[in-house]
């Protein structure tokens, strides 16, 4: 079970940046959103940029970069289905914003989203979840939208996506 605070930052995340409509893109959020490190002299302001490669295995990685200029980069793998894209979109946003990605913990790839061993993972899949499949909206469309496909297509997300989103919040 994720914490309140992965929950939390998610929501803050789509407070700051979302333009209420679904799918939730969260290209676009991440554009919406500056991270501000240090104060004074130190502070530093880091953007988080999303961009699609093609990486084999991998469906995503997020790292922190000093060069051109200090920021975030988010890449995912534009070979998979849209769906899939959105999804790992939404969780390596949730690695950068939910402190992950540092110089000593740069380029976190994820080879699979169902590793239950890394608490960073998890986290980053309920950062995810929450983001592009929020809890009030989906307990709201699930008593409107009874069936599985459409509930999906609705939040752009795959079928098995909408399923355990809809298992974890007791409602399937």
């Amino acid at each position: 079970m994720a914490t309140h605070n992965v929950l939390e930052r998610a929501r803050k995340a789509r407070e700051l940046a979302w333009d209420g409509n679904f799918p939730v893109d969260p290209i676009a959020i991440s554009k919406g959103i500056t991270i501000v490190k240090g104060k004074g002299e130190d502070e530093q302001r880091l953007t988080i940029t999303m961009v699609g490669e093609p990486l084999d295995e991998f469906s995503g990685y997020a790292e922190l970069l000093d060069d051109p200029e200090p920021g975030f980069r988010c890449a995912f793998n534009y070979d998979e289905a849209p769906v899939r894209q959105r999804f790992t979109q939404a969780h390596e946003l949730g690695h950068v914003l939910l402190n992950h990605v540092s110089k000593e913990h740069t380029r976190l790839r994820d080879t699979t989203f169902n590793d239950r061993g890394d608490w960073r993972e998890i986290d980053a899949n309920a950062f995810a979840a929450e983001l592009i499949m929020p809890e009030e909206y989906v307990r709201h469309q699930a008593s409107k939208i009874p069936n599985i496909g459409k509930l999906a297509k609705y939040f752009g997300v795959s079928a098995t996506a909408i399923r355990y989103r809809l298992k974890n919040l007791g409602l399937l």
